[in-house]
Formats: structure tokens, C-alpha cells, sequence
């Protein structure tokens, strides 16, 4: 999976197996309340009212814990890693997405299929922006396949993109489809990021909540 292709201000726990569980991953924080939603059957929400969001996904996958301290992060990625080898190179790139607006991460149990979401304080003044400048991101690590369509995310206006891209991982380069949705919302640049079959990325996007 990609990180969300944008300038940054800040540049680009245990494990949680979700396996046939539900699972309710909230933090209050000054009395706010984490959103609700639901998703399709063998899916599993996912809330946390800290960051003010909720979002579905299927329930065999495994959240990992997204930490910007990175010896923190390191120690609950070796359990992961201990779990499930195959899950090796998408921790590496959990560990940058938490040290650069990164709010959740799951991912399913080949270590390639997973979604992610960030935010962080929008310098540009509109999601076309942001967009803009994620394609030419993508073009130069060589992402096929872009294309660009009007979407809706947590019920507001976004910008959906598609394309293929090659995505490291333990038996070297697997080229994957991905999706990403962009929304900016109170000054906020959100980025909701799908490597899955479309039927799954779709049921994941339609579920996701913001507070």
C-alpha cells in the first residue's frame, strides 16, 4: 500500500487481531464521542473517538497500532511481526504513516490487502489541490492507471483516485490497485487509502465516519 501522496507539514499495544471478533477501538478525549456507522456482514467497526472517526472493515483483518514515537511503535510491531511474517514490509510503511498523519491501519493477512487512514492540517485551499499535487506524486514513482472522479466520503464532497502501483513486500514487487479518497474538512486534509478488491474498498469507504 501507498502512503497518501502529498506534501506534508511533517513529511510524506499489543497486537489487535481482528480475526471473527468485534472489535471497538475507542478513546474519549474531552467528553467527545466517536461517530457510528455499520458495514456489510464479516465486517467490523472500528471506532475512536481521539482522532473522531469510525470505519468498517472486514473482521479476519488485523489493525495495527499506528504510533509517532517510533521505539513505541517498533515493540508492537514485533509482536505482529511474530504473528504473521508476511505482514514484515507493510509494518515498515506503518511505521512512516505513523510519524506523518496516519490514524489507523489494518491490513489483511497476505501483508499486502489493507487500508489506512490520515489527516492533517490542509496547507492548500481545496481538495482539487491536494489532488493535483498527489497525482504528480504518483507519476514519479511511476503509478499507472490514474483516473480522477467526483466521490463522497463521511457524506461530504471528496475526490476519489485510482491507479496501479508497484507495492514492495516479501516476495518483492506486486503491482496493486489502489484507491485513495481525499476530503478536506475544518482545515483538515483526510486521505483514505484502499489497496482491496473494489467490492471491499467501496463497502470500507462508504463506512468511514468523521466526527
Amino acid at each position: 500500500m501507498t502512503q497518501p501522496y502529498r506534501p506534508r507539514t511533517a513529511g510524506a499495544a499489543a497486537a489487535v487481531a481482528l480475526c471473527l471478533m468485534i472489535m471497538s477501538f475507542v478513546a474519549c478525549s474531552d467528553d467527545k464521542t466517536a461517530p457510528t456507522t455499520t458495514g456489510p456482514e464479516g465486517f467490523t467497526v472500528v471506532q475512536d473517538a481521539k482522532e473522531g472517526f469510525a470505519i468498517a472493515i472486514p473482521s479476519t483483518w488485523t489493525l495495527i497500532p499506528l504510533s509517532a514515537n517510533p521505539a513505541t511503535f517498533d515493540r508492537d510491531a514485533n509482536a505482529l511481526r511474530l504473528k504473521n511474517k508476511k505482514l514484515a514490509s507493510i509494518l515498515n510503511q506503518a511505521r512512516v504513516l505513523g510519524q506523518s498523519g496516519g490514524l489507523f491501519m489494518a491490513v489483511a493477512e497476505d501483508g499486502v490487502t489493507s487500508v489506512n487512514l490520515t489527516a492533517d492540517k490542509a496547507k492548500e485551499k481545496t481538495v482539487e489541490e491536494i489532488v493535483t499535487a498527489s497525482i504528480a506524486a504518483l507519476e514519479t514513482v511511476k503509478a499507472t492507471n490514474i483516473a480522477q472522479e467526483p466521490a463522497t466520503l463521511a457524506g461530504k464532497q471528496a475526490i476519489k483516485l485510482s491507479f496501479k502501483l508497484g507495492v514492495e513486500t516479501d516476495n518483492g514487487v506486486v503491482p496493486t490497485d489502489e484507491v485513495q479518497h481525499y476530503l478536506l474538512q475544518s482545515k483538515k486534509a483526510y486521505i483514505l487509502t484502499v489497496a482491496a478488491p473494489k467490492d471491499v474498498a467501496s463497502a470500507i469507504a462508504t463506512s468511514l465516519r468523521l466526527r
